[in-house]
């Protein structure tokens, strides 16, 4: 009974192990759904589906000229980039999240003007959540 109960403590540590592998090796390549919330206060300020792509850039479908490069350490996620506003000029942005499991991923999202001497006049934060949605991407939005 004893060798029993340790071969299947041996087994559940294996497959458990094997499963935190699987998340933690996960990629976060395909179309994302975004939504970011403001900081302070929590509020949803934006809705935008982003393309992660295997070349290590990424685009919105959801946004015009907002793109950029992302890369991946373990479970942790950044991408950056850049879009131009109106009125505002090329304003730079980042993300640093976790990819929670293969589908899900969540952090801090940043955006500011640059170049910019402080105190910038568009700058901005949030959190943000991002559910995948498939592996193909739409192309970008023009």
């Amino acid at each position: 009974m004893k060798g029993s109960i340790t071969r299947f403590a041996l087994v559940l540590g294996i497959v458990a192990g094997s499963i935190g592998a699987a998340q933690a090796d996960s990629s976060p390549v395909g179309l994302w759904q975004m939504t970011s919330f403001n900081v302070p206060g929590g509020s949803v300020a934006a809705n935008q589906t982003v393309c992660l792509k295997a070349d290590k850039t990424w685009y919105s479908t959801s946004q015009p000229h907002w793109n950029g490069s992302w890369f991946k350490n373990e479970k942790e996620v950044r991408w950056y980039g850049s879009i131009p506003i109106a009125q505002v000029g090329n304003v730079a942005s980042m993300a640093m999240g976790k990819l929670d499991n293969p589908t899900t991923m969540t952090g801090n999202y940043s955006e500011w003007t640059a170049p910019g001497t402080p105190p910038l006049s568009f700058d901005r934060h949030f959190t943000y959540s991002m559910t995948f949605l498939q592996a193909d991407c739409p192309p970008p939005k023009q």
